[in-house]
């Protein structure tokens, strides 16, 4: 297996640098975006566009009421709420899991870590081919004439829909629940307030969070289908337990 591994590692190490690439906003060659075949997966056989749908329009009454309720939702955050969605900003396993209390500490646990990088590349890759379906704004860019103001800090561009942040929560939930199965509630309750923490922020609207999440669950359920991944996974899960300090 440790040979397999070597044969992999030039395709790891490309395709963490279109992981990279994406999470920094960077533009990826056409070549990269269109491919079909991923990592582990098919992309021509996980069909991502018929997942998630399309958003409601921006002038129908679904997309007013979202925007309505968003507005809300920013404007009774408190203080610290704020702070914690800030907190959650960022997309890597140790934020998620820094809302959560469990015993794993980041950066001693390298098969660990570099199993969920994998699989967050491969989700970017996939979301990176349905971005361009929409350009929904998102709903602070709408708030000019309104007194409301998202998270301070580094604000979120490209299209609102679907959202990656709540597509990598619940990739995260779904592969940590196939390993450890007995922190399901938990995993399932900090997906929700990362989730909560888009909207506190003023940055994707309900609808942004149901179809990523969709997203995150279909691509963890296509990797742990996936002979190849399957095995790497089984490999990584005493690691994994391990790191979260379950026997």
């Amino acid at each position: 297996m440790r040979a397999v591994r070597f044969r992999q590692a030039p395709i790891r190490k490309a395709l963490f640098g279109a992981g990279l690439a994406l999470g920094l906003g960077l533009a990826m060659p056409a070549s990269a975006q269109q491919r079909p075949y991923l990592l582990w997966l098919d992309g021509a056989k996980l069909d991502i566009a018929h997942i998630i749908g399309l958003p409601p329009a921006q002038n129908s009454p679904e997309g007013k009421a979202e925007f309505e309720q968003v507005q809300q939702i920013v404007l009774n955050r408190t203080p610290e709420r704020e702070k914690a969605a800030i907190a959650d900003q960022r997309q890597a396993l140790v934020n998620f899991l820094n809302g959560m209390d469990t015993g794993y500490v980041d950066n001693t646990h390298r098969e660990v870590r570099l199993l969920f990088r994998e699989a967050q590349v491969e989700l970017g890759i996939l979301l990176k081919s349905v971005n361009r379906l929409t350009s929904r704004q998102r709903p602070f860019q709408l708030w000019a004439k309104v007194r409301v103001k998202p998270c301070p800090g580094a604000r979120p561009v490209g299209t609102s829909f679907p959202s990656g942040h709540a597509a990598t929560a619940a990739l995260y939930a779904e592969l940590l629940k196939a390993a450890i199965p007995e922190l399901s509630d938990k995993l399932e309750e900090r997906v929700k307030s990362y989730d909560e923490s888009r909207l506190i922020c003023g940055f994707h609207y309900p609808s942004d969070i149901v179809a990523g999440d969709k997203v995150g669950r279909a691509v963890a359920k296509a990797l742990l289908a996936d002979h190849a991944f399957k095995v790497r996974f089984d490999e990584t899960l005493p690691e994994i337990r391990v790191a979260f300090g379950v026997k």
